[in-house]
C-alpha cells in the first residue's frame, strides 16, 4: 500500500520529465540560459515600457497612466528631428564604412590563398574584439586642431593651417565610427564573398562582361546579405553610441542617444528617457525587420571551398594594406607614447622609458578599479561558459520550435546596444527598490557574454562528426557517457576558446557598465575618467597594457577553437562567426 502511495506521488514528476524530456535532448537543459536572458533583458524592458507610460514629478516616477512623453516627443521639434538627425549621421558613417571595407574584404575572400586567409581576417577584426574605449582614445590624441595628424601636417610643410575634417567636429566622429565599424563591415562582406561561387564571374566573363558590369551584376548580388547586414549592424551600433560623440566631438557631438542619457542623468526624466528608449528600440527592430526582409529571400550562392581566384591583384593588394595600417596605426602610436619619456603626451620622441608602467600601480584606486573588473568578468565568465554551454548541448542535438524560439530569444543581447541593455536593467532595479553595485555590473556582462559562449560553443558541437558518438554506444556505453567521454573533449578547445574571447569583452566593456555602476569602479570607468579629465602618461601605459592583454586573449582564443577543426572544410571566418 505505501509502495503504491508513493507511486501516485511520483507519477506526476515522471510526467513532466516525459513531457520535456529527458537525458541530453532535454530543454531543461537550455532553460536556464533563457531564462536568464528573459530576467536580465526582457522583464527590464517590460518595465521601460511601463515608465513610458509613467510621468516623472520633482525628479520621481509617478504611476499615472498616461501618454504624454510620447506626445511630448512628436510635439517637441528637437526630439524628433535629433532622431532623425542621428539616423542620416548614423547612415553615413555605415555607408562609408561598407564602401570603404568592401574592396578589402573582396581581396581577402577571392584574391588570398585559402591557407593565408584566416591570417588576414584575424588582422582584420582582431582589434574590433578589443577595448572600445581605448580605440576611441586613440582618436583623441589624433583628430583636433592640435591634434597629431594636424600637427604632423603642420610641421612637415603640407598645409598652412588645421585641416578642418581632420579636428574634434563631426567629421571626426565620422572617421572615428568608420574605425571603430571597420572590422565588422570587414567580416560581414567577407563571410558573404568567401561563400560565392568563383564560376559565376568565370561565366559573366565569357560572356563578354566588363569588370565594372561584373561588379554590379555579379559581385554586389552574391555579397548583398553581408553588404546590408554590417551597414544595418554599423547604424545599430552609431545610434546606441552616446560616448564616441562626446569625447571626439565635445560640444558638436550631440546625438539623439545623449539625450536619451542626459534624462537617466543630470535631467532625471526617468518617464521621457523610458519613452525615448523605447523608441529608438523600435527603429532598431525596425532596421533589424528590413534586413531580414531584404536578405531573407536571397539565393544561395554556395558554400566555402578552396579554391580562389589566383589572378594577380596588385591595386586590390595595396588597397588592403593601407586598410590595415589604417586599423592599427592609432594603436601603434599609442604604443609608442606609453614608452616615450616626455611628461605630457605627445612627440617628439623624448626618450625610452618604463617609468610610466610603473606608476600605474602607485594609483591605489587604479588598482581597486583593476580588481573589481576581474572579479566582475570572473563572475560572467563563469556564469555565462556552465550555463552556455549546457544550453549549447541540448540546442546541438535537437531541432524544432523550442529550439528556434531558444536561439532566437538567446540572440536578443547581441543585436541590441549596450545602451538599451543598461538603461532597461537600472529600471529594472529601480522598480524592485535594488541597489546597483558590482553584482549589477557582473549581472549585465553576462547578459552580454552568454549569447557569445553559447553560440560559440554550438558552433563546435554541430561540427563534431555523430557517428563517433555512435560507436561508443555500440561498444556499450549510454548517451550521457557517450557524450562525456567523445564529444566533450573535442567541444573543450571551443569552451575555452568562448571563456577567453568574452573574458576579454567582459574586462573591456563600458557603455553598459556605465549605466549600471553604483559607486564601484572598473577599468575602463577609470580610463573613462582619466579621458575627461587630465590624460597622463600613466593613462596610456594602462591602456596599453589593457591592449595587450586583450589581443593575447583573443589570439589564444582564435587558436584553441580551430583545435581539431577539419582544414579541408573550414571557412577562415569560423573563428569570428556567430551563427544562428
Amino acid at each position: 500500500m505505501a509502495q503504491t502511495d508513493q507511486s501516485r506521488r511520483t507519477a506526476p514528476a515522471r510526467g513532466f520529465l516525459l513531457r520535456f524530456g529527458s537525458g541530453l535532448e532535454s530543454p531543461l537543459l537550455s532553460l536556464p540560459a533563457v531564462l536568464v536572458i528573459v530576467v536580465g533583458v526582457f522583464l527590464p524592458m517590460a518595465v521601460l515600457a511601463v515608465y513610458s507610460l509613467w510621468p516623472t514629478v520633482d525628479q520621481q516616477i509617478v504611476a499615472d497612466w498616461t501618454l504624454d512623453n510620447y506626445l511630448r516627443f512628436f510635439t517637441v521639434p528637437v526630439y524628433w528631428r535629433m532622431l532623425g538627425y542621428s539616423l542620416f549621421f548614423a547612415g553615413i558613417a555605415a555607408a562609408l564604412t561598407v564602401c570603404l571595407t568592401f574592396p578589402f574584404a573582396y581581396f581577402v575572400a577571392t584574391k588570398v590563398a585559402p591557407e593565408r586567409r584566416l591570417i588576414w581576417v584575424a588582422l582584420a577584426v582582431m582589434q574590433f574584439f578589443t577595448s572600445y574605449l581605448i580605440r576611441v582614445f586613440a582618436w583623441m590624441n589624433l583628430l583636433g586642431d592640435t591634434g597629431l595628424l594636424n600637427d604632423a601636417l603642420l610641421r612637415m610643410g603640407f598645409i598652412a593651417e588645421p585641416l578642418w575634417f581632420l579636428g574634434s567636429n563631426k567629421a571626426g566622429i565620422i572617421i572615428t565610427f568608420v574605425y571603430l565599424l571597420a572590422p565588422l563591415t570587414f567580416l560581414t562582406t567577407y563571410i558573404a564573398l568567401e561563400r560565392s561561387n568563383p564560376t559565376l564571374l568565370e561565366a559573366a566573363e565569357d560572356l563578354g562582361a566588363k569588370p565594372f558590369q561584373r561588379l554590379i551584376h555579379v559581385i554586389i548580388p552574391v555579397a548583398r546579405t553581408g553588404i546590408l547586414g554590417g551597414f544595418v549592424l554599423s547604424m545599430i551600433t552609431v545610434l546606441g553610441d552616446y560616448v564616441t560623440p562626446q569625447l571626439i566631438g565635445g560640444t558638436e557631438g550631440y546625438l539623439y542617444s545623449n539625450i536619451i542619457q542626459l534624462q537617466f542623468g543630470a535631467s532625471v526624466q526617468w518617464g521621457m528617457g523610458s519613452a525615448l528608449a523605447l523608441l529608438l528600440m523600435a527603429v532598431v527592430f525596425g532596421l533589424l525587420g528590413v534586413l531580414r526582409r531584404v536578405t531573407g529571400g536571397a539565393a544561395q550562392v554556395g558554400t566555402f571551398t578552396r579554391t580562389f581566384n589566383p589572378t594577380p591583384a596588385k591595386a586590390l593588394r595595396a588597397y588592403s594594406l593601407v586598410m590595415l595600417a589604417f586599423l592599427y596605426f592609432p594603436i601603434v602610436l599609442l604604443v609608442i607614447m606609453a614608452f616615450n619619456d616626455r611628461p605630457s603626451i605627445g612627440f617628439p620622441f623624448t626618450g625610452f622609458t618604463f617609468r610610466w608602467f610603473g606608476a600605474v600601480f602607485d594609483d591605489p584606486l587604479l588598482l581597486i578599479s583593476l580588481r573589481n573588473s576581474l572579479i566582475v568578468a570572473v563572475i560572467a565568465v563563469g556564469t555565462s561558459v556552465i550555463l552556455g554551454s549546457v544550453a549549447a548541448v541540448q540546442l546541438a542535438r535537437t531541432r524544432g520550435r523550442w529550439r528556434q524560439a531558444s536561439l532566437a530569444i538567446l540572440s536578443i543581447p547581441i543585436f541590441l546596444p549596450p545602451m538599451l541593455l543598461g538603461l532597461a536593467i537600472i529600471i529594472g532595479l529601480n522598480a524592485l527598490g535594488m541597489d546597483r553595485g558590482l553584482w549589477t555590473i557582473a549581472l549585465g556582462h553576462t547578459v552580454l557574454s552568454l549569447p557569445i559562449v553559447t553560440l560559440l560553443v554550438l558552433i563546435r558541437l554541430e561540427g563534431l562528426d555523430p557517428n563517433l558518438e555512435q560507436a561508443a554506444m555500440d561498444l556499450g556505453a549510454n548517451p550521457t557517457w557517450a557524450f562525456l567521454l567523445v564529444s566533450v573533449p573535442q567541444a573543450l578547445p571551443g569552451i575555452v576558446a568562448a571563456a577567453l574571447i568574452t573574458l576579454a569583452l567582459s574586462f573591456d566593456e563600458f557603455i553598459l557598465t556605465a549605466l549600471v555602476t553604483g559607486s564601484d569602479s572598473t577599468l575602463p570607468l577609470y580610463i573613462f575618467g582619466a579621458l575627461r579629465f587630465g590624460v597622463t602618461p600613466a593613462i596610456v601605459a594602462i591602456s596599453v597594457m589593457l591592449l595587450v592583454a586583450s589581443f593575447t586573449l583573443l589570439i589564444v582564443g582564435v587558436l584553441i577553437s580551430n583545435i581539431g577543426q577539419k582544414k579541408e572544410s573550414r571557412s577562415a571566418a569560423g573563428a569570428f562567426t556567430l551563427h544562428n
